[in-house]
């Protein structure tokens, strides 16, 4: 047997930019001109968008992420985001932009009931203001300058105000080092001094037993008796780098527009020195974000978003000690895979990319390490505008994971593209000769790799989470990531992608999202609702018994799953369809099924050695829901899924069947149905 190998917002207003004011409030100083970011624009940002607690209005009934995240006690350490709020408790901006024509700046907020346009969604609420930046950025051009962190842990050392906490680093006479945090309230309080030790400083919190740990450990400008003091930004905001920072952009979403941040090579966002709360060392760390599914800037390395090293200057450090330094999402082409893995075969060598990631306008989702990236499949369907990518970590001294998950942002699964015990590391192809394993030290950077190459990217929220996360939890997380970027509105369409893996499964008369071989055609037909052509009729046109469309996703050895598919019945048409899961394991073993549409009897394809677990058909109206459950076998990392037309015998026997026959399908489905991951 030969193997068979993406409702809502937001330029609400349809983008019209000749808008009479930025956000329809009253003048004030931005706090973040208190805060040590630079803003030469004097009254642009609302003092009562700031502080009015409305901004907390949920736009959905799905908790947001980091909200999602903490009620697991799995706390995120630091949030951004340019489309939304991620966490109910914030409220501050979410990102700064800068306009070309006077470089002014102007704080984006997210909308609230209070200034929400007249006849506006009300699931607009908590997402950025695109009105206020439509205004200011009229007849010119901005950049995004900052990004806030919307968890900001500093909050209390500036009396609730957002942004970043300014304090300084002293060399003291005794060679040891301390950081000094100024008042911020009544003049009669002192300043805050706390020792540097091995590093990191360690700050209670105004009124709280809460503590912030705050990392110093590679200084951008070194400490000497000369020069002992340095100014330094605590906490987890974004800056752009000095430069040319990038455009604001915008998405189309659903017939609408969201703000979009695409980097450029030389665009990036860092914090390396200053950060607080970061996982250092072999700790649990978790990280999500959504990025542009087919970005065309992807570098060949790493498109990153994550804890990075202290610092980008990679002469501080050396090649055999930069293993593990950093723990990065990645979206990237497969020309990145010369540095780790691409889909999971631990067999394939690192630096020989495998024939299924080896085309560079493909991107996939995982983890840069530094010295070894770790990318896995699938890659994105072509029409897909979003995707979230998620990985996390726990050391074999606590639950001993490396977990990398991918999807689309509007589906409400996330497909789990490895997810078992840390791989083999490597170290710039070298077997390091040990598993994965963390030396993470808690720099923060958007858009480039730990030692400040490029890694161009399409951004559109993330956070880094203090904990390795539970599967609920990362389900939840997704859940409200596809409340704000789908799902589909249309009930039975949400009902076909819920719990889906398979990534276009209403593609199927798509030849880009699915491969159409062998002398079969599927063309779109009605489908189960009787309105949309979400189903297809696939027809054999010469005959074939291997006609098939097909789509490769990831699957995990010994991992137990159920496929469904609709086939429409007929009641005077002597018609065999069928179809299969393939894997990858050594044997390529191969689960099919047969079925007759007349009667809805189902048999065992016989060019398959897989035994499926259960094999049923059931009629739903006039359709055949067909049931086939399987148990991956050991060695599997990816599978086959095939649709056949008519192309077997009543016995389930390939045979040479008469030219044109055809059979409809619809919305087929692979789904975990027992989870042998954490």
């Amino acid at each position: 047997m030969m193997s068979r190998g993406v409702r809502l917002i937001s330029v609400l207003l349809a983008m019209t930019v000749a808008l009479a004011a930025c956000n329809g409030d009253g003048s004030g100083t931005s706090a973040s001109q208190a805060t040590g970011v630079s803003n030469s624009s004097a009254s642009l940002t609302a003092a009562a968008q700031s502080n009015d607690g409305t901004s907390t209005e949920a736009a959905t009934a799905a908790p947001l992420p980091c909200d999602a995240a903490a009620t697991a006690n799995t706390p995120c350490s630091a949030a951004h985001g340019v489309t939304r709020l991620l966490t109910k408790n914030y409220r501050g901006p979410l990102f700064q932009v800068q306009r070309a024509s006077d470089n002014t700046t102007l704080d984006v907020y997210p909308y609230t009931s209070a200034n929400l346009p007249n006849g506006a969604d009300h699931a607009l609420i908590s997402s950025a203001n695109v009105k206020s930046a439509d205004s200011f950025c009229n007849n010119t051009t901005c950049s995004v300058t900052y990004i806030y962190d919307q968890i900001d842990l500093v909050a209390p050392l500036k009396g609730g105000a957002f942004g970043n906490v300014t304090a300084t680093l002293t060399l003291n006479a005794d060679g040891t080092e301390s950081l000094t945090v100024p008042s911020t309230s009544t003049a009669a309080q002192k300043a805050t001094t706390v020792p540097v030790l091995n590093g990191f400083a360690t700050i209670t919190l105004p009124g709280t037993s809460g503590t912030l740990s705050v990392q110093l450990l590679q200084p951008p400008t070194p400490l000497t008796t000369q020069s002992p003091t340095l100014q330094v930004s605590i906490g987890n905001d974004l800056p752009a780098l000095p430069g040319t920072p990038a455009k604001l952009g915008f998405v189309p979403l659903k017939g609408a527009q969201i703000p979009a941040l695409g980097t450029l090579a030389g665009q990036a966002y860092r914090n390396r020195f200053g950060t607080v709360n970061q996982s250092i060392g072999d700790g649990e760390i978790a990280e999500y974000m959504v990025a542009g599914a087919h970005y065309s800037q992807s570098s060949t390395c790493c498109g990153t978003y994550g804890n990075m090293e202290s610092s980008a200057n990679s002469s501080t450090y050396t090649h055999g000690e930069v293993e593990g330094e950093m723990f990065a999402l990645a979206f990237s082409n497969g020309n990145a895979a010369v540095f780790g893995y691409c889909d999971g075969n631990s067999s394939q060598a690192p630096n020989v990319k495998d024939p299924v990631c080896n085309a560079l306008d493909i991107n996939w989702p995982g983890v840069d390490a530094e010295a070894g990236v770790y990318l896995y499949g699938p890659q994105q369907p072509p029409k897909e505008k979003f995707v979230t990518v998620l990985s996390k970590y726990s050391p074999v001294t606590a639950s001993n994971i490396f977990a990398v998950k991918g999807g689309s942002a509007s589906q409400s699964v996330l497909t789990a593209l490895y997810d078992r015990a840390p791989p083999e590391a490597f170290n710039f192809g070298n077997d390091a000769g040990h598993a994965f394993n963390g030396q993470w030290q808690g720099g923060l950077s958007l858009g480039e790799g730990g030692d400040g190459s490029a890694a161009p990217i399409q951004f559109f929220e993330g956070a880094v989470i203090t904990k390795a996360t539970s599967d609920p939890t990362d389900n939840e997380i997704q859940a409200s990531i596809a409340s704000f970027y789908g799902p589909p509105a249309d009930k039975a369409v949400a009902a076909c992608y819920a719990n889906n893996l398979i990534n276009s499964p209403l593609s199927l008369a798509t030849p880009d999202a699915w491969s159409q071989q062998n002398g079969g055609t599927a063309v779109p037909a009605t489908d189960i609702s009787g309105m949309n052509k979400g189903a297809a009729t696939v027809t054999s046109t010469n005959g074939s018994s291997v006609s098939n469309v097909r789509e490769i996703i990831r699957v995990q050895g010994g991992q137990s799953y159920s496929f469904t598919d609709y086939v429409l019945a007929t009641t005077n048409a002597t018609v065999f369809p069928g179809g299969s899961i393939q894997t990858d394991d050594p044997n390529g073993t191969e689960f099919a099924w047969v079925l007759n549409t007349n009667t809805g009897a189902i048999v065992r394809g016989t060019w398959g050695a897989g035994q499926a677990t259960s094999l049923t058909a059931v009629k739903s109206g006039n359709w055949w829901k067909v049931t086939m459950t399987l148990t991956a076998p050991a060695g599997s990392n990816n599978a086959s899924v095939f649709i056949d037309p008519p192309t077997s015998s009543a016995a389930g026997v390939r045979s040479q069947q008469t030219p044109y026959l055809s059979a409809t399908h619809y919305c087929p489905s692979l789904a975990i149905l027992t989870n042998s991951g954490t």
